[in-house]
């Protein structure tokens, strides 16, 4: 049993992101599919989603890398050494890590269909069937932030994150009329997208102390460990997003003792498999994760449902694309999401099946001339 090729698909979405302090939103974005095929004929499917200003990479450069570098590399590895997937992908290239996430989960897919389990059950399994899903709102007027969550809460969300870094008169407005004015079950988060100086962050902090913040995500540069660290003395939890790419990463804001939040992100990690042992760093210091997916489709966010469902370390709601801010892709399935939770699939691999007309066009890479 061998991987015996990759196919590729870029597609153009609905896809509307936030405004944050990085800048404006965009409606449409281009999304890397993959299907990995073994020597049997069994093929498992992953989906990167890119963010460039996170990890520099585009879909179209992410498909011609994979169509020429990565696919190629895999070629004759068993998919359930995963390990050695992961040592001849970064061999092959360094970073590029959201088009390594879609293979790695692709490979993961793989594995659950050629077994008949989902893929948890090759994480550690799980502890929980539905994971609690949060919603999101950019820098907007404070009038409108207030109808965007009303519309959230009045669907079952509990937990919403609000874009902050761009105006920090304008971010302490809003997060203290938010307190003010919805019940205190309410979680609200800030994401200030790295757009604080540190004084303005002691500021920010400082003003919202008694607004129970659930974490202050990457009010600082990524670099900027010693400020992220120098924060949590507001008391405050501080989470990473920026900061982390890697499991390098993790282990040293724990050394540093600079955060107390990981922002679990695929794209940025690489995929499952590396995700996994960022997790197994944060349970072993006693950090928490939050999966964050927001702007995939049902195939991207069931790889993050899958992880958060097998770690104590996600006890927080999720961020992904399904229920609150649904990416569709046509013909494929769509994760069930009831009363602020999603529903973690249940069938082989991810659990999530796409059209296979999706890859009719691409020429396989791996294939031997």
């Amino acid at each position: 049993m061998a991987i015996r090729s990759v196919r590729i698909a870029v597609a153009e979405l609905e896809n509307e992101t936030l405004k944050t302090s990085y800048g404006s939103n965009v409606t449409r974005r281009r999304h890397l599919f993959v299907a990995v095929e073994d020597s049997n004929g069994a093929i498992g499917h992953g989906e990167g989603s890119p963010l460039p200003h996170f990890s520099g990479e585009r879909a179209q450069e992410m498909a011609s890398v994979t169509r020429e570098v990565f696919g190629p590399a895999l070629r004759g590895i068993d998919p359930f050494d995963m390990e050695a997937a992961h040592l001849a992908l970064e061999r092959a290239l360094p970073e590029h890590h959201a088009s390594k996430a879609a293979l790695i989960n692709a490979i993961h897919d793989l594995q659950g269909r050629i077994a008949g389990l989902p893929v948890h059950a090759f994480l550690g399994g799980k502890l929980r069937d539905r994971i609690p899903v949060g919603g999101a709102v950019g820098i907007e007027e404070p009038g409108e932030v207030e109808a965007r969550v009303r519309a959230l809460w009045d669907r079952g969300i509990r937990t919403v994150k609000f874009k902050v870094g761009a105006n920090i008169d304008r971010d302490i407005a809003v997060i203290r009329m938010l307190r003010e004015r919805f019940p205190a079950e309410l979680q609200i988060r800030a994401d200030a997208n790295a757009g604080f100086t540190l004084p303005e962050a002691q500021r920010f902090l400082r003003a919202v102390a008694d607004c129970r913040l659930q974490y202050l995500e990457q009010p600082l540069r990524g670099w900027d460990w010693r400020g992220l660290a120098q924060l949590r003395q507001f008391g405050t939890p501080i989470a990473a997003d920026e900061s982390l790419f890697g499991v390098s990463d993790a282990l040293g804001l724990v050394v540093a003792e600079a955060v107390d939040v990981l922002i679990v992100k695929l794209i940025k990690l690489g995929g499952l498999h590396q995700a996994r042992k960022v997790v197994a760093i944060a349970e072993a210091a006693g950090l928490t994760c939050v999966a964050v997916s927001p702007y995939e489709t049902a195939l991207g966010v069931a790889a993050n449902l899958h992880l958060a469902a097998g770690s104590r370390a996600f006890p927080f709601a999720a961020e992904v694309g399904a229920g609150v801010s649904s990416v569709r892709l046509d013909g494929a399935d769509e994760i069930e999401v009831a009363d602020g939770y999603a529903r973690l699939p249940d069938g082989p691999g991810l659990g999530v099946s796409i059209p296979a007309s999706l890859f009719r066009a691409d020429a396989a890479a791996g294939v031997p001339a």
